[in-house]
């Protein structure tokens, strides 16, 4: 019998995670898709860098809420040097590889918190 989590907010890691990267790949998909169809859009970086770091932060206040609950230490590894990564590319000094590998293990830690909170 799968253990429904207690939270109400169990939601929020999965959520936040899946709004950054939809920030950050989705809008430069339809950038991209705008600009095929000969429609130019200009983005303020800032603002772009932003809304993809408070999800990335949002994502990790879900892990640790999660962490709470479970105890497990490595889902909250995961999303922090994800959401540090990230933030780093952000806001440091881009790079498409730290941003990238950022991303992976955010989502890495999302999902393995989600997974460890449906545990028996």
């Amino acid at each position: 019998m799968e253990r429904k989590p207690d939270t109400k907010l169990a939601w929020l890691a999965g959520a936040g995670t899946l709004l950054a990267v939809l920030a950050c790949y989705g809008t430069l998909a339809v950038v991209g898709g705008l600009s095929l169809l000969g429609i130019s859009l200009v983005i303020h970086e800032g603002a772009w860098a932003a809304a993809i770091s408070l999800f990335a932060i949002i994502a990790l206040a879900g892990i640790g809420l999660g962490y709470r609950r479970h105890r497990v230490v490595g889902p909250l590894a995961s999303g922090a040097i994800g959401t540090a990564l990230v933030l780093w590319a952000m806001v440091v000094s881009y790079d498409r590889i730290v941003e990238v590998v950022g991303f992976i293990a955010l989502v890495t830690g999302a999902a393995w918190d989600w997974r460890v909170k449906r545990r028996p």
